[in-house]
């Protein structure tokens, strides 16, 4: 939150995707949940062609619903990687914001445990997701012949460990942060 010119509070929110300082890693996850998030788009719009034009494409255009579902599941993780490292997850700053105002060191040490805690989540989920990839490789979910519970849960882990790296890179600022008061 932020004060416009006349004091008003305002919802300022940086959807700026400026890669200019971006590592080639950021650049790379970026991109792919930009290309993945697209091509929900794409199999989105095949899908209603094919039913609002009765579009038979010679019985090949089945395979489009669930492709859509399983790209969107694994471009959300992606996504939620992105806002990770754009520090855009969502989180409740009124009452941290007035807490600075008096007590800057406590704001602090509280973003750092929030920091420790989403990381350990996250770890948590990377861990069990990666449990159910390895158990789900052979099982079939139907849609699609390749694609097995196993791969779905596998593209789930990528986007998890990335957010995990995001996330590890946060609670190391904050610890900095910390550390580096006088």
């Amino acid at each position: 939150m932020g004060s416009d010119a006349g004091g008003n509070d305002s919802m300022q929110v940086d959807q700026a995707l400026s890669l200019h300082d971006d590592s080639l890693f950021d650049r790379v996850v970026l991109y792919a949940a930009t290309a993945l998030f697209a091509s929900t788009i794409a199999l989105a719009t095949v899908q209603v062609a094919v039913r609002q034009f009765g579009l038979e494409l010679f019985g090949l255009a089945h395979w489009t619903e669930p492709a859509a579902r399983y790209v969107l599941i694994v471009a959300t993780y992606l996504g939620a990687a992105v806002a990770s490292r754009n520090g855009e997850h969502i989180k409740m700053e009124f009452l941290l914001d007035r807490l600075e105002n008096h007590y800057p060191r406590v704001r602090r040490v509280l973003d750092l445990l929030v920091a420790a805690l989403v990381a350990t989540f996250v770890a948590v989920a990377l861990r069990g997701t990666a449990g159910s990839a390895a158990a789900g490789w052979e099982t079939s979910i139907g849609g699609i012949g390749f694609v097995t519970a196993g791969t779905l849960y596998l593209g789930i882990a990528c986007g998890l460990a990335v957010m995990l790296v995001y996330e590890l890179g946060n609670l190391a600022d904050r610890l900095r942060a910390l550390g580096g008061e006088g």
